[in-house]
């Protein structure tokens, strides 16, 4: 078989990449080894319970994801959740739910850090710049001190890597934070001179949740697609590439690889780069989702959720309060909740047997959210390599790509291990290469 551009994996970034070189009529063949398309993006309607099991919602924050959205005419099927309930994200504070503060007048009057803590905020502005990458840690102890990282920060960055924050570089994994610092000699700085440009970002999700987005951009292009085929090996002979699968060789031009970076390391014969891609943490993370009646549930706080320290001392990272973000995700007797168990902190966690794992973790948030009943649902998933990590080695990794890339021309590789690990962030850097090698 002959075709001139094979993109290996269909989760979002290749299925964002098939789309727009479908708008260009260009010739490919989306590769996927399961028998099921979205890769991370997995959603399931199980009861009249919608459980996410991997992103449990999209930021509409770049023109590329809605260009994609109206491309598949999925604009008015968009679930908008209340501004209001979405702004309120808590934390714990003896074991008591305590809202993050929303404006500077709630920063002030919060009980979650000390005076002291509060008053550094405002020596934010005349601290000096990072001349070089660091740590999360690193960067925010200097700029906020210990009490606002320890109470705001190490929650917030837990709930976007499930990693430690000692680890990951704030260059790459917090990159708008970083080119704040770095534009404005401030992060408040820049945040109050950005606000007044930038329009608001807001998140959603679709009726069947975050699938109907995969099934959408697939639906036009399915005869482009092969699931349930694995790659065995790639060759490479005069200007083309040799993909042998179980059942045929594929011959084409161009590759764009958007597996994980685990797969990929067994499909380059690069050593360098190989082991870079191997040297990528991914973070074992186990989600489980909980039904309950709503007239057994006394906590009646409105909000995203609630995210966890490690001085909190529970056996999760966070939990979703998932039917009050979009009250069409659960039937309307019932409230469902998205718990997340795992990553760097709760590594053991994740290697108990489910039935042990749930009995935990149901009776700490059935104390939390003060319920006097057993759960009417329950549905586990686990990701054994879930979130990959973008550590202090990150700038390495980029460029042994990069180097790759100039010995390859038509080897591409792109996936959330770099360049951002969110949907939308996918999406956009699917358009870019898009438009960078076919326009």
């Amino acid at each position: 078989m002959k075709t001139k551009t094979v993109i290996i994996g269909g989760g979002i970034s290749g299925l964002s990449i098939g789309h727009y070189l479908n708008k260009i009529n260009s010739d490919f063949l989306i590769i996927e080894k399961n028998n099921r398309l979205g890769g991370n993006i997995f959603s399931e309607n199980i009861n009249g319970f919608i459980c996410e099991n991997g992103p449990n919602t999209i930021l509409l924050n770049n023109i590329e994801i809605k260009e994609l959205i109206e491309d598949i005419n999925l604009s008015k099927e968009i679930y908008w959740p209340n501004e209001k309930v979405i702004k309120n994200r808590y934390v714990l504070k003896n074991n008591i739910l305590k809202r993050l503060p929303t404006s500077l007048l709630d920063f002030l009057s919060t009980d979650l850090i000390s005076i002291k803590d509060k008053v550094s905020i405002f020596k934010e502005p005349f601290i000096s710049k990072h001349k070089k990458d660091t740590s999360i840690s690193n960067f925010f102890k200097k700029r906020f001190g210990n009490g606002i990282y320890t109470n705001f920060v190490l929650p917030f960055i837990t709930g976007i890597y499930a990693g430690k924050p000692e680890m990951i570089s704030v260059k790459y994994g917090l990159n708008k934070i970083w080119e704040l610092e770095q534009s404005y000699g401030s992060i408040l700085k820049g945040l109050i001179l950005k606000k007044r440009k930038k329009e608001k970002s807001m998140i959603f999700s679709f009726s069947n949740g975050l699938s109907d987005l995969i099934n959408g951009i697939a639906k036009p292009i399915l005869n482009k697609i092969k699931t349930n085929t694995r790659i065995k090996k790639i060759n490479y002979n005069e200007n083309l590439y040799y993909i042998y699968t179980e059942k045929e060789i594929i011959e084409c031009e161009k590759i764009i690889c958007t597996i994980p970076a685990f797969n990929i390391a067994d499909l380059i014969n690069n050593n360098e780069l190989k082991n870079e891609l191997l040297n990528i943490n991914y973070l074992p993370v186990d989600i489980i989702h909980l039904g309950f009646k709503k007239n057994t549930i006394k906590n009646k706080d409105m909000g995203y959720g609630i995210l966890t320290k490690p001085s909190d001392k529970k056996s999760f990272l966070g939990v979703l309060f998932s039917s009050r973000i979009f009250p069409h995700t659960s039937p309307k007797d019932q409230e469902l909740f998205t718990v997340i168990i795992g990553g760097d902190r709760q590594k053991e966690l994740c290697n108990l047997e489910e039935n042990k794992l749930q009995k935990i973790i149901i009776e700490e948030v059935k104390e939390m959210l003060e319920i006097n009943s057993t759960p009417s649902f329950i549905k586990h998933f686990k990701w054994k390599k879930g979130i990959p990590q973008y550590d202090l080695r990150h700038n390495k990794l980029l460029n042994c790509i990069k180097k790759f890339n100039l010995n390859n021309p038509n080897f591409h590789l792109l996936s959330n291990y770099t360049n951002g690990i969110s949907v939308s962030d996918c999406v956009k850097k699917a358009k870019k290469i898009v438009d960078k090698l076919y326009l």
